[in-house]
Parts: structure tokens; C-alpha cells; sequence
């Protein structure tokens, strides 16, 4: 009953956070943790997979209708999607990306499956502290040149930050509590939640007050009939773009980002008329590059996204223990027992939500901006006291959370992603570098 409470919450929140520009995954995950922290693992993971995979199909409603992107990764469908609506073919569109989506999570979950199938004797190498202590320098090295337009200098200082910030309280590596500096409440850790808060959500919203909504084009009613003939011609642009975002959401960092746009290019090359051909191919890869982006932390416990970072934090406090190999056949039970039929059954409920509820849902999109983001305001606000009331530090949480708007104003132009991921993780690559130099 929990599992099925978990799909249904999770679909609501991304079918919700999907269409409002600026949110998507990482912020609908930070505004739900309040929900969900004391859920079980399988309940925590059915969760973030129902909003990843509906943020990926109902970002695209906005992008389409209005050519505003609802996620980072809709652009494509903002520069394809407004091509249809311009035309009166916006439910065409849409239409594609659902069916699309369904496909590439089919080919994501068959690709998983043969790739487990075939290096199943060698999986215990991915356990070893040497592959850890690559993986996390590749996800270090990704924070430092990705983010931020490349500037290497400012990233490095944010992962200083974010790591220096993750030191006070408790260490994995030495007994007892450390940089606290005789504040009561550092001894315990800065909380997690002001900072997701302050340096995620509040700069969003400033970015949300800016953004300009274009006019809704009259549109033609489409049959679902026509989409699916529509689909049956471009069947292979969606199968491209299925293999690619598969392979190229395993990439730290840009997963679904990387698998939309290098799907895009790829079909614009083979087909630079067809605007058809290059929306579905981009949307197909959102969604299997969302699955396969999944796969390094249920199979050896490493997140490689923003977003995963916070799941991450909260698997870790329901008593998820992945790090062991002996764990691993119950996580591919897992996988494909549990996450696999939820997953598939959730693309197809997208495919039920866009047909209706398209157009109603541009009603949030279309809401007075300031209306909206004093909502989400005091929303937040709430949410935090909340956290700090169960963590009996409700004073501390609120001050915290009052600096890190305050940064996250200042700094607004900043993505703040590498000072997340080194704040939340740096417990854990302090301890497997510490075991690697001591090996």
C-alpha cells in the first residue's frame, strides 16, 4: 500500500513541478523531503522515479505550448516543440513525446538487463575502494568543468566550500565530533534542508518572476490514432535516441541533459527538416537516459546527479546499506522485480495525464508570477520549520536557512550544484580517500 502511496504522491508532484519553469527534479525532490523522509528504501526510490519520469514528459507541456522550458533539459523540445505549436500540431507533439517516452524506457530497461546479464562475473570490480576512488574523481573532475559555463575556478572554490561545509559533526573516519568550535549547533552537522532550500529553490524563483509566457496558439484536435500512425514513421529516430540517452545518462553530472541534446544533434544531422523526427528522438532520450542514470547508485551506491544526491541522503537515513557486494543480487531483485513494472506503468499513466490534462495544466504556468512565488515562499518557509521541529533544532534551521537565501540571492547566477554534491558526499569521498591512501 506504502509503494503504491509512494507512485501516486510522486506522480502528482512531477506532473505539478513539471510544467512550472525552473523547478524540475532536484527542487520538487528538495520541497517533497519533508514527506517522504521517513518512508522505507523501495518506497523513497518508487518516489523519486514516479517525479523524474513524469518532470521529464510534463516539462515538455509548457516548452511546446508556450516555448518555455519546464526542465533544463527541454530545450530541444522548446525550439522543435514551438515549431508544432506555431502550426496548431502542440498535441501532436506532445502526443510523440509520450509515446516516445514509453519506448525509451522499454529499451532502457532491456539494455540494463543485457548489460547486467553479460557483466555479472565482473561485478564485484565496481565494489573495489579503487573504482569508488575513480568514480568520485570523475564526478569531482565533471563539478569542476561542467557547471557554470567551465569556469574552472569558480566551481573549484564551490567544491571547497561544499566540502568544507560538510565537515562539522560526526566523521566516518575518526570517533567523535570535530570543527564544531564550541557551537552547540555545529557539533551536530549543518542541516541539509536550509541549503537545499537556500541555494536551490530561492534563486530559482527569481528566475521564475523573469520569464515571459508567449500566447497560445489555436490548436488542432489530433486523434490519438494520427500520433501513433505519426510515431509508426519515425519509429527509428525514437530507437536512436532510446540507445543514446541510455548510454549517455551513465555520464556524471549531465545524464539526461547530455542525452537530449546529443539525441537532437544526431537527428538534426540525419533529418534537418523534420522537426517531427528531431522532438521525438530528444524526448525518447530524456527518459532512458532518466532509467540508466539510476543504475550507479542502486547497483553500487554512487549518485551521478544533483537530484540523486538528495535521494542518496535519504536512503542513507532509512538504513540503505549499498556499498557491499553481498547487497548486490538483492539490488538487481530489486531493480527488476520492484523499480522495472512501476517504472514502465508510470510512463504509460504520463501518456493518460498528457491527453486530458495538457492544456489545464498550463493553468499553473499562466498563474500571476507573483501570486505563485509567494506561495512557494511561504510554502518552503513551512517545510523548513517543519524539518527543524523533528530535528528539535527548529531556531537553528530557520537561522540557517535565512544565510543560505541570502547566498542563493547573492549568488543567483550561480549554479550551486558542485557545492551541493561535495556537501552531501563529503563524508563518503573523504572515507574512500582516506582508505585509498592508506591502502
Amino acid at each position: 500500500m506504502e509503494q503504491l502511496i509512494a507512485v501516486i504522491f510522486g506522480i502528482c508532484v512531477g506532473t505539478i513541478t513539471g510544467v512550472i519553469p525552473g523547478i524540475g527534479v532536484l527542487v520538487a525532490m528538495v520541497l517533497s523531503t519533508p514527506f517522504i523522509m521517513h518512508w522505507d528504501i523501495v518506497s523513497l526510490l518508487l518516489f523519486y522515479m514516479s517525479v523524474a519520469s513524469m518532470v521529464q514528459f510534463t516539462g515538455t507541456v509548457p516548452s511546446i505550448y508556450l516555448g518555455v522550458p519546464g526542465e533544463t533539459n527541454s530545450l530541444p523540445a522548446v525550439i522543435e516543440g514551438t515549431k508544432h505549436s506555431r502550426k496548431g500540431l502542440a498535441q501532436l507533439g506532445i502526443g510523440l513525446s509520450a509515446i516516445g517516452s514509453v519506448l525509451g524506457s522499454m529499451v532502457a530497461v532491456l539494455l540494463t538487463w543485457l548489460a547486467i546479464e553479460s557483466m555479472s562475473k565482473y561485478m564485484v570490480f565496481f565494489f573495489s575502494n579503487q573504482v569508488k576512488f575513480s568514480i568520485y574523481i570523475i564526478i569531482i573532475l565533471f563539478c569542476i568543468f561542467v557547471y557554470n559555463k567551465k569556469n574552472f575556478l569558480l566551481n573549484l572554490i564551490l567544491c571547497m566550500i561544499g566540502f568544507a561545509l560538510s565537515m562539522p559533526g560526526e566523521s566516518d573516519i575518526s570517533p567523535g565530533f570535530r570543527f564544531w568550535f564550541g557551537i552547540t549547533d555545529l557539533k551536530y552537522g549543518i542541516p541539509l534542508m536550509p541549503i537545499l532550500i537556500g541555494l536551490l529553490v530561492v534563486p530559482n524563483l527569481f528566475k521564475l518572476k523573469t520569464i515571459k509566457n508567449n500566447k497560445i496558439v489555436n490548436q488542432m484536435t489530433i486523434s490519438f490514432a494520427r500520433v501513433c500512425m505519426a510515431f509508426k514513421s519515425k519509429i527509428l529516430s525514437s530507437l536512436r535516441g532510446s540507445v543514446i540517452g541510455f548510454f549517455c545518462g551513465l555520464v556524471p553530472g549531465v545524464t539526461t541533459v547530455l542525452a537530449t541534446n546529443a539525441s537532437y544533434s544526431l537527428e538534426k544531422k540525419l533529418h534537418k527538416n523534420n522537426s517531427s523526427r528531431q522532438l521525438l528522438a530528444s524526448e525518447t532520450a530524456n527518459n532512458a537516459g532518466q532509467f540508466s542514470s539510476m543504475l550507479p547508485l542502486l547497483l553500487i551506491g554512487i549518485p551521478i546527479t544533483g537530484s540523486e544526491v538528495v535521494l542518496y541522503s535519504l536512503l542513507i537515513d532509512a538504513g540503505w546499506s549499498p556499498f557491499q557486494f553481498d547487497n548486490l543480487d538483492n539490488n538487481i531483485t530489486m531493480i527488476f522485480s520492484t523499480i522495472v513494472p512501476w517504472f514502465v506503468l508510470v510512463n504509460v499513466i504520463a501518456i493518460l495525464i498528457a491527453w486530458p490534462f495538457a492544456k489545464q495544466l498550463l493553468k499553473i504556468v499562466g498563474m500571476n508570477k507573483n501570486i505563485l512565488i509567494a506561495t512557494i515562499i511561504t510554502i518552503v518557509i513551512l517545510l523548513n520549520l517543519y524539518v527543524g521541529i523533528l530535528d528539535y533544532r527548529a531556531g537553528p534551521y530557520m537561522i540557517y536557512l535565512l544565510l543560505f537565501s541570502v547566498c542563493g540571492i547573492m549568488f543567483r547566477n550561480t549554479e550551486t550544484v558542485p557545492l551541493i554534491f561535495m556537501f552531501i558526499l563529503g563524508n563518503e569521498i573523504e572515507g574512500v580517500f582516506y582508505r585509498q591512501f592508506l591502502i
